[in-house]
This record gives C-alpha cells, sequence and structure tokens, in this order.
C-alpha cells in the first residue's frame, strides 16, 4: 500500500512527515507531497485534459463566497467580484492539472489532506477523485485531546451515522459521557439566558453550511425579528464574539444594547464558562454544539450539523422554525441514550486520541495504523 500526503501549510507538512515516517518504518510506502513549486515541472502541461467543470465551478463559487463573507471583502464594489471569479476559475483549472500530474507521479493508493473544505484542498481532491484514488481527510479533534481522521470528509461532509438508533443501542460507561463541572457564572449575565456564539464568517462551516443564515448579522437580524415576534415568550440571548474573526462588531453590540431588552453581545469572557451557566445553547454548526451535549445542554442547530439528530437537538432551518424552537429549547430534555452512544462513539471508535499539535509518538502510531486499516478497506 502506498499513501501520499499533500500539505499547503508548513505545520502539516511537518505532521505528515512523522505519520508517512512511521508508515515507512511498518513496511508501507509513503511520502509527502508539498503544494509549492508543483508547478516547476513542466510535465503537467502535457496532461491537461478536460477538468470536472461542475466541481471546479462550485469549488470557485463557494470561494468567492468566503472572501465576500470578510470584513474587506464586505466593501469590494461588484465590479471587483467578477474578475476576482474569472480570476478563479482560471487558477482552479491550472491548480487541477498541477494537482493531478503530481499525484499521478506518485501513484499512491490514497492520498491524505487536511480538512477538505478549503479551495486549494477541494481541488487536490477532485484531482485524485479523477484519477480513481481515495482521498482521506483530518481536521482538529471534535473532542478535547482527540483528533479527526475521516474516510469521507469533515463537520457536515463527515462519516458519522446520522440515525438516532444507532446511538441508542450502543453501550456506555459514565467515564466515556461524564458532563464538565460547574464553572462560576460570569457576571453580568441575565439568570436564565440561552447562548449563541458567532462563528467566523469566513470559515466553511459558515460558508458551506449554514442554508439560511449567510453571516453573523443575519443571525442577529434573525433573532430581532424573533424577538418582535414572541415577545414575553423570547429568552433572554446572549451572543459572543469569535476570536479569530476579523469583524469589527462594535457597532452592533452597541445597536443591540439601546434596541433589544433580550439579546447582548459579548466580545470577551470564558466561553466555557458562560457554556457551564446557560439554560441552552443555539448554534450554526460550531462545536460548542459538542460542548452543549458535553455538558447535557438543551441544543439547538441552526444550520448543517453531523450531531443535529432527532431526538438529541432541535433545529431551525428558516425564522418561523426558529421562533417555534426558541420557545421550546429552555424545556427540550435531550435523549440521555442517544447523547452517551453519540459521545461513546465520537471518544472510542471515530476520534484518534492524542493531539496532533502535540504529535506524541503514541498518537503517530494510532494515525499510521488507522490509516493502514482504511487504506486496506478501500483495497
Amino acid at each position: 500500500m502506498k499513501i501520499a500526503f499533500f500539505a499547503a501549510r508548513r505545520i502539516h507538512q511537518t505532521y505528515f512527515q512523522q505519520v508517512a515516517d512511521a508508515l515507512i518504518q511498518s513496511g508501507h510506502s509513503a511520502t509527502v507531497i508539498w503544494h509549492k513549486n508543483l508547478w516547476a515541472n513542466p510535465r503537467w502541461l502535457l496532461n491537461t485534459r478536460t477538468p470536472p467543470s461542475r466541481v471546479l465551478a462550485a469549488i470557485v463559487r463557494d470561494h468567492v463566497r468566503e472572501k465576500q463573507n470578510s470584513s474587506k471583502g464586505q466593501q469590494r464594489p461588484p465590479q471587483y467580484w467578477k474578475k476576482f471569479r474569472n480570476l478563479k476559475r482560471l487558477e482552479s483549472r491550472l491548480l487541477f492539472y498541477v494537482y493531478r500530474h503530481a499525484i499521478r507521479r506518485q501513484r499512491p493508493d490514497a492520498i491524505v489532506i487536511w480538512n477538505g473544505l478549503k479551495f486549494r484542498q477541494r481541488i487536490v481532491k477532485a484531482a485524485a477523485e479523477s484519477l480513481g484514488i481515495r482521498v482521506f481527510v483530518m481536521e482538529n479533534g471534535l473532542l478535547p485531546g482527540m483528533t479527526t481522521f475521516d474516510p469521507v470528509g469533515v463537520n457536515f461532509h463527515n462519516s458519522v451515522p446520522r440515525d438516532s438508533e444507532f446511538f441508542r443501542k450502543i453501550e456506555s460507561t459514565d467515564a466515556d459521557t461524564q458532563p464538565s463541572a460547574l464553572l462560576e457564572k460570569p457576571e453580568g449575565l441575565p439568570e436564565h439566558y440561552v447562548f449563541i456564539p458567532f462563528q467566523v464568517n469566513t470559515d466553511s462551516q459558515v460558508v458551506l453550511f449554514s442554508p439560511w443564515l449567510k453571516d453573523m448579522f443575519a443571525l442577529v437580524a434573525a433573532l430581532r425579528l424573533a424577538e418582535t415576534s414572541l415577545g414575553e415568550q423570547m429568552p433572554d440571548i446572549v451572543l459572543k464574539t469569535h476570536p479569530a474573526c476579523d469583524q469589527n462588531y462594535d457597532a452592533l453590540a452597541a445597536e443591540l444594547a439601546a434596541e433589544s431588552a433580550r439579546i447582548r453581545l459579548l466580545t470577551s469572557g470564558d466561553t466555557t464558562a458562560i457554556i457551564a451557566n446557560a439554560d441552552a445553547v443555539a448554534t450554526i454548526n460550531s462545536t460548542v454544539g459538542i460542548e452543549a451535549i458535553l455538558t447535557e445542554k438543551p441544543a439547538l442547530v441552526l444550520g448543517q450539523a453531523f450531531y443535529d439528530l432527532p431526538g438529541l437537538t432541535l433545529n431551525a432551518t428558516d425564522q418561523r422554525s426558529l421562533e417555534q424552537a426558541l420557545v421550546e429549547l429552555p424545556g427540550f430534555v435531550p435523549d440521555a441514550d442517544i447523547r452517551n452512544g453519540l459521545l461513546h462513539y465520537l471518544k472510542n471508535t471515530y476520534q484518534i486520541p492524542g493531539r496532533w499539535q502535540d504529535a506524541a509518538p503514541e498518537h503517530i502510531k494510532l494515525v499510521a495504523d488507522r490509516i493502514r486499516q482504511e487504506g486496506q478497506a478501500c483495497g
């Protein structure tokens, strides 16, 4: 079995090389492809077959939306985006040819990429699949101290079953599903509230998996409409900005403070403590939803999330269902058997123990073992 790793960041190149070395030591063939300078080998020009136009068109469309969602992108004029889209169409075709040639030269049985939802990685995936090569994906862990490896994809595209009954039948132990300890409540918060974390507007979770809330401004607009519609039935809502987002929300926070009786926006604070003291949590699809499940909080999913399971969470797909869910959420009781089964599955079957950022020898061995298993399964 031969495995190729494609790296678009130095930190992933270093990590992938460690896993590749472990595979080589166990008698398998492995190599790491670094994304830069692949074009320098002119032989890719000899293999410029027509790329999958629909796939590349979707990749470009989503990439443009990602850039438009940034704080700078929101200030760009329409003519800028027309030129940008045309440039990215050309770039996507050229990268497809370059990546396809690089992968073809290595002739791997499977290729491992990171995340798989960004512009370059999606093109790598398209190039590999055009050659009939399986693509495995890695990502940060869904649970503390874990790492994700998936033979299909990550986030909403992952291979975690979507059947509540599947998890209900799993036998679990208290050690697998123990909720976090209660933390001291931050000052200034309502006695009872629903916590909703902001997500990064340019993140693939929002760009790809949030069909009706295109950014955090749309989220707030929907909540304000709900406040007007529900009146006294509207629960107190605590929002919090994401530390990695470049958007300035100071004006929005001031507007909510002046005009809303139920909704407030925090720009700082301990997210873990805010979750622990909330009556419930709502999220588009971030890992805060997993934290809510861990802490046994009722959870409302506003986008597309793999953990949105009947009986475990509520969901909202439009304004009407949002308002209905906000009324139901504080009294919603998640099914304990589904919760325990999901957490047991994530911890003991789906995730790989250890943080990839630490790359301890035991972790590297487990990753190499998982790759061998998946490679043999698809062989």
